[in-house]
């Protein structure tokens, strides 16, 4: 009996659940901030000392004593303090009735609680300054000691893909070593004897022929999220080099990801070699549309996610699946589902779930029109997909229905 045409095939949530429940995440190793760009932070980041360490100036200008300020100032200029300054030019009280020049981001001198811009100065003959300004608020323009985050603070939770800002916040606060998930080893196996390299001219190909559109696509997405070290092949429909393919993938990956020839179809070769490996589903088949014929499995530690062979299937299962499970084996946030307004009528469809593509413009989606899991082509202006869940009543124009972008 094919198992993509039980009765009762497992919804979308449940067959989710059942996968991500077997995914543990990676293990870690200790990189340099330099090295750790993309990669998934492990333990977090806190702050060595307060940050700014000191009282700092936001501005050129002068370091005064806010009471000291009015229309008729005149305040003796009687210290210099530039960024990076000793202590000497800094520590020392400065008096009332007295002024420092200082720079941008130097530590404001002892008793100074406020910085006027240049820009508002003038000195006078007598190497006094005077302001054209009436007043200055308490601490104006000084970036205050600990007004950041105080020493031991955590600035950085465990789980954070990290981006550049995250690596000069490591460098800023002492962090030279990082402790992050390793790389994600995957390996990706294409399958169809239609499907030819995308680099094949239009002479080259046969009228049954298509270029191989599943592979760049699964490829992209992988790298969108962070993990690049992945190993593409494509086989042929034949037993011996799928279960060639599928026995070397498990042995050196911690995900293998298959697209295509995962039906029970004469030349859908996965499922029976999986079962030749001793390797038993978790899922096959799940209740939605596109997407019906998924398949997962595990194998000691490494994660098995088959995928159908048609582009919008692939798509689909890519964002509904795999994105997850990637993000559960780094220890990600999972993708977060967000709310739109559908301008369709939806017919009701009390068997699957159905995940349509759609654009949006201002929290409102459109549906796009298609003709079915391999058109491609309609993908061109898709935002995301929208979740039409399964009921015996139609989706009217106007309510809220889950949607989740595309990864770009």
């Amino acid at each position: 009996m094919d198992p993509c045409n039980k009765p009762s095939l497992p919804s979308y949530e449940e067959a989710l659940n059942r996968l991500l429940s077997v995914c543990q995440p990676v293990g870690c190793e200790t990189v340099s901030f330099e090295a750790a760009l993309g990669r998934t932070l492990a333990c977090e980041i806190v702050t060595d000392r307060d940050q700014p360490p000191f009282n700092r100036s936001a501005m050129d200008g002068y370091a005064v004593h806010a009471e000291d300020i009015n229309a008729q100032t005149r305040l003796k200029i009687t210290g210099t303090v530039a960024a990076g300054a000793s202590a000497e030019h800094y520590q020392t009280p400065i008096a009332r009735g007295c002024a420092y020049r200082i720079a941008t981001g130097a530590p404001v001198p002892v008793g100074a609680d406020a910085v006027i811009p240049v820009e508002l100065s003038y000195i006078d003959k007598d190497d006094t300054v005077g302001f054209d300004i009436q007043c200055v608020p308490i601490w104006k323009n000084i970036h205050r000691q600990a007004a950041d985050a105080k020493a031991g603070s955590r600035v950085i939770k465990a789980g954070t893909v990290l981006g550049p800002h995250h690596i000069a916040i490591a460098a800023a606060t002492g962090n030279s070593q990082l402790k992050v998930h390793r790389t994600l080893r995957v390996t990706l196996l294409t399958t169809g004897d239609e499907v030819r390299p995308p680099q094949t001219t239009t002479d080259e190909l046969e009228p049954q022929q298509i270029r191989n559109s599943n592979g760049p696509m699964v490829v992209a997405l992988l790298s969108r999220l962070g993990v690049s070290n992945v190993t593409h092949l494509h086989i042929v429909d034949e037993a011996g080099p799928t279960l060639a393919a599928a026995e070397s993938a498990i042995q050196t990956s911690d995900l293998v990801i298959t697209v295509g020839g995962v039906s029970v179809g004469q030349r859908d070769h996965l499922p029976r070699t999986w079962e030749k490996l001793g390797i038993l589903p978790i899922v096959h088949g799940v209740a939605i549309q596109p997407g019906k014929p998924v398949f997962a499995a595990t194998s000691n530690k490494t994660i098995i996610l088959g995928l159908p062979g048609n582009p919008v299937s692939v798509l689909a299962t890519s964002h509904l699946f795999l994105w997850p499970v990637v993000c559960r084996l780094l220890n990600r946030p999972l993708p977060q589902w967000q709310s739109v307004t559908l301008n369709d009528v939806v017919e009701p469809q009390s068997g699957r779930d159905r995940f349509r593509l759609v654009t949006v413009d201002d929290a409102n989606a459109q549906l796009l029109v298609w003709q079915g899991s391999g058109d491609l082509m309609h993908s061109a202006s898709a935002a995301g997909f929208v979740w039409l869940k399964r009921g015996e009543v139609e989706c009217e124009t106007g309510q809220n229905v889950p949607f989740l972008p595309l990864l770009d």
